[in-house]
């Protein structure tokens, strides 16, 4: 027991020393949390603000209760962009030293907490849930674990083109959520039809009333559900050949194809990180959760991660895979300018310059056969997510308006504020990218959050980007005697 008048610090070592007497093998578990950058320690603790933030926001919604939860949610979101930048930043772990004591053993404890309530969650989903007589919060989260609109769309899509047919020209949400057993509420309404004087989100009952509607004349889709393939061409294209031989859940292809990004990056640390790494990415509950769910940014976040954790290292490739990326799902385009800046500003203008030709070169040989096909169609559909009416949503500023707090009808402030924080970011990292590289794919995600529309998929995957790009690049020398971190030099390869 901590002894009364105790410090925090002594309370700690007790912690420490009391886990360690617990069993025999506690002795190197110990050793090695020692061992490691304070930065990593801080990883978990950061990982649970968001996953509150998420938790508040999600049963704010399911449940339409008071604004607290909702805007509770927001706060915690804001906390966790203010953690990872922070995280982001050289002389982190400089800084967490004196609280070093008390970090190790709440990594460790949140560490085995999350494995726990993964593994809950693998339990929840295989079975179904537990039992039949859910709790409208439980009820929800099940719901989650289906398929959305975004991925039923992608998933005809691939098939659509497989048969020959422009996939852009053949979208319909009905036809696809009935062959993906998918429902209304994974739908995405927008302001139209029945839904034009509709605020700030339509009820269930208004939803299910117009869905019933199109499954009766599935081949004229509503106008008041988002229907057409609104992603680039690598949304479809990647998960085609997976489908040709017989595939049957686009989720299954987003692992096939991320666990070798996660495994070469995950090899490039240094050996002794690899390990703490791995257990990182195990707790990231909300990366696995986009995967059950059909999160479509899944499809272009290995391209992401190898394309930002390989640029100083292996700078051609990276510029490959942030081509892919940006060929596959719009958020990347939000990075792109970022991974920009931190090419000109550390290999020069002319190395950056033909990087940024691989870049649109990788993007062409996916779209280009869809741009020519139809030019028209395919931009208007690759620019839909900022055009269409689409109604407020998300766990970012915007709650606001979800929660009813304030009533604001129009997406042009939200855009405005969207708008002035990208230029802000994308001056401060030209300025700093030098010193802070690895706050980019954190400042590219961050303008969505004052967005119309700031859904969490949107944040779920920087931060393993950023860990992956800081334990590769700044502890090169790591375990040879070295702990601090260590600047990295750029290499051409």
């Amino acid at each position: 027991m901590v002894k009364p008048g105790g410090t925090e610090g002594e309370a700690a070592r007790e912690l420490t020393a009391t886990v360690t007497a617990a069993g025999g093998r506690a002795g190197p578990l110990c050793r090695y949390l020692s061992s490691l950058p304070e930065r990593v320690l801080l990883f978990p603790l950061v990982l649970v603000i968001q996953l509150t933030g998420s938790a508040l926001a999600g049963m704010g919604f399911v449940t339409t209760s008071p604004p607290a939860l909702m805007v509770g949610g927001t706060l915690f979101w804001l906390a966790w962009f203010a953690g990872i930048l922070f995280l982001a930043a050289n002389g982190t772990d400089r800084l967490l030293k004196k609280a070093v004591g008390w970090l190790r053993p709440t990594a460790l404890a949140i560490v085995l907490l999350l494995l726990l309530v993964g593994i809950a969650e693998l339990v929840f989903i295989h079975t179904g849930g537990w039992g039949s007589d859910r709790s409208q919060i439980l009820d929800g989260l099940h719901r989650v674990f289906v398929y959305n609109d975004g991925i039923a769309l992608s998933h005809q899509a691939a098939e659509n083109m497989l048969a020959g047919k422009n996939p852009y020209a053949e979208g319909n949400i009905v036809t696809a959520m009935q062959e993906f057993h998918g429902d209304f509420d994974k739908t995405t309404p927008l302001r139209r039809g029945r839904f034009a004087d509709v605020f700030p989100y339509p009820t269930t009952a208004e939803l299910r009333a117009v869905w019933a509607d199109a499954v009766n004349d599935p081949a004229h889709p509503p106008v008041e559900i988002e229907t057409k393939v609104n992603y680039p061409a690598g949304s479809f294209v990647f998960s085609a050949p997976f489908i040709l031989f017989g595939i049957t859940d686009v989720r299954i292809i987003y692992l096939v194809l991320a666990l070798p990004a996660l495994a070469a990056v995950t090899l490039l640390m240094p050996g002794k990180l690899r390990l703490a790494f791995l257990a990182m990415l195990a707790i990231s509950l909300a990366l696995w959760n986009s995967v059950a769910s059909g999160e479509t940014g899944f499809m272009a976040f290995p391209f992401m991660l190898l394309g930002w954790a390989l640029a100083k290292r292996f700078p051609w490739v990276s510029a490959l895979f942030m081509g892919l990326a940006v060929a596959t799902k719009q958020i990347a385009w939000f990075l792109l300018p970022f991974y920009v800046i931190l090419m000109w500003r550390t290999l020069g203008l002319k190395r950056a310059a033909g990087l940024v030709g691989i870049v649109a070169g990788a993007f062409l040989v996916v779209n280009l056969p869809f741009i020519l096909k139809d030019p028209l169609l395919w931009a208007t559909s690759t620019i839909l997510p900022m055009t269409e009416p689409f109604f407020p949503l998300g766990v970012g500023v915007v709650t606001v308006v979800t929660s009813g707090l304030v009533v604001i009808k129009s997406s042009f402030v939200f855009t405005g504020m969207e708008a002035a924080v990208f230029l802000a970011a994308l001056v401060w990292y030209w300025r700093n990218c030098r010193r802070y590289p690895h706050t980019g794919p954190i400042l590219a995600v961050l303008p969505l959050f004052f967005a119309w529309r700031s859904l969490w998929s949107y944040f779920f995957y920087v931060d393993i980007i950023a860990l992956a790009g800081i334990l590769i690049d700044e502890y090169r020398g790591f375990g040879a005697g070295r702990k601090e971190p260590v600047a990295g030099t750029v290499t051409a390869r």
